[in-house]
């Protein structure tokens, strides 16, 4: 660039490719310009719903983190089910969207809609560190080319999550409600047939328990007194008439050896009565400690039926945790994209880089000496005089027309950077 060395030899570069550059930089502009205001705005309506807590302290049968975890589990179904198919093809019906491409599959639309509208989670910034933290708001925008069916679409959504919120709360509740019921129904049934086999059991093993087994012991003591005074006489009877035998004798020992016989029997079944004791005792104690654990898991699950039933009570007086609308979505007045200002800029930006490109190629492809410096700097010679450029009449009048064309295309291209920085 040898040419082109100093800040005059430049601008005389860019003078003398004034109708080029000018030519570039206004189909640039005017391209751009075009391009720009082509492109189908879009327009984003958003509505906010505020999730009001519990004004009345609602049971929970968990913890708070629990609760907590049940209650964003609950918000993604909710935005499941809005964001769901067969919900966004009812909305895709009922507002006519995409009517335009009649050739758009169904699976297409869903997608588009899906890009163009959805629910965000609003939470307080500075707890945005715990995964557990449940939204105060939620967020329900959609982005379409018309301002009014961008709001039709975003009051539609925020309709169906206030359903689904609703239907999820009352359901949900219902459930439970109807869970406890039939398992306090069950174990009430199990409590009732328990203690009448346990009644059953006491009443066949009464001599068995503690109070029956008492008295059989006392009537053991008393048999085994019974059984030594017969032996005690058979003794006697046996010593005091030592080498003699009569029949009045002889039947008193034989009698008195029945009762012996009679009375070890008793004794026997009564000694093996007491010693079967303990395992009447350890069913018993089996027995009770099962119905214990059913009365137990009976009393949980009245509890709990009773904070179902509270939790359906506050649902259907609407204290409990609910959704609200804090703003509906209006139509937007401005669009918020394409940002056609920044793309016309960008294109005159080009369009300026693509003409001096264009100068500075001319200039380097046909290196021509045009100063007295410019001699001197590549040849190394001294001009001894110079001689100015002489114009005919022609060459005159090719020249003003020459500037008058650069200096109208610089005026088209000065007045289209006017309405690029005043489009919107």
């Amino acid at each position: 660039m040898n040419g082109l060395s100093t800040l005059d030899e430049i601008i005389g570069a860019f003078l003398r490719h004034i109708v080029l550059l000018a030519l570039i930089i206004a189909a640039g502009v005017a391209a751009s310009l075009f391009y720009a205001v082509s492109l189908p705005r879009e327009y984003q309506a958003t509505a906010v719903i505020q999730i009001e807590q519990s004004q009345v302290q609602s049971p929970s049968f968990e913890g708070a983190g629990s609760s907590n975890a049940r209650t964003l589990q609950q918000l993604q179904i909710i935005e499941q089910r809005v964001m769901s198919r067969d919900n966004l093809l009812a909305i895709i019906e009922q507002e006519g969207l995409f009517s335009e491409l009649p050739d758009m599959s169904d699976t297409d639309k869903v997608v588009a809609l899906r890009i163009a509208a959805g629910v965000t989670r609003v939470a307080d910034p500075g707890l945005a560190w715990r995964p557990d933290v449940i939204p105060t708001a939620l967020s329900v925008s959609a982005r379409l080319g018309d301002p009014d069916i961008a709001a039709r679409v975003a009051n539609t959504l925020v309709n169906n999550v206030l359903e689904q919120n609703r239907q999820r709360r009352e359901v949900r509740a219902s459930e439970t409600l109807a869970f406890f019921e039939s398992e306090e129904r069950r174990l009430g049934a199990d409590i009732q047939a328990l203690e009448a086999r346990i009644a059953t059991f006491k009443q066949s093993n009464d001599d068995r328990l503690s109070a029956g087994l008492s008295s059989k012991r006392e009537e053991l003591t008393i048999l085994r007194q019974e059984r030594l005074d017969v032996e005690r006489e058979v003794i006697e009877l046996n010593a005091g008439n030592r080498g003699s035998r009569n029949t009045q004798l002889t039947n008193r020992l034989a009698q008195l050896q029945q009762q012996a016989a009679l009375l070890d029997m008793q004794i026997n079944e009564i000694s093996q009565l007491i010693q079967g004791a303990p395992e009447v005792e350890r069913e018993l104690s089996g027995l009770e400690r099962e119905l214990q654990k059913l009365t137990d898991q009976f009393q949980v699950i009245t509890r709990n039926q009773a904070e179902a039933e509270m939790s359906l009570m506050l649902q259907a007086s609407q204290q409990g945790e609910s959704f609200r609308v804090l703003e509906r979505a209006v139509a937007p007045e401005t669009p918020v994209a394409p940002n056609r200002k920044r793309i016309a800029l960008m294109g005159c930006i080009l369009s300026g880089l693509a003409g001096v490109v264009m100068v500075l190629f001319l200039e380097l492809r046909n290196p021509i000496i045009r100063t007295e410096n410019q001699l001197e700097r590549q040849l190394g010679l001294r001009a001894v005089a110079v001689i100015p450029a002489v114009h005919v009449a022609r060459e005159r009048t090719w020249r003003r027309v020459f500037w008058t064309v650069g200096i109208l295309l610089f005026a088209i291209a000065v007045f289209a950077v006017i309405a690029i920085v005043s489009v919107r």
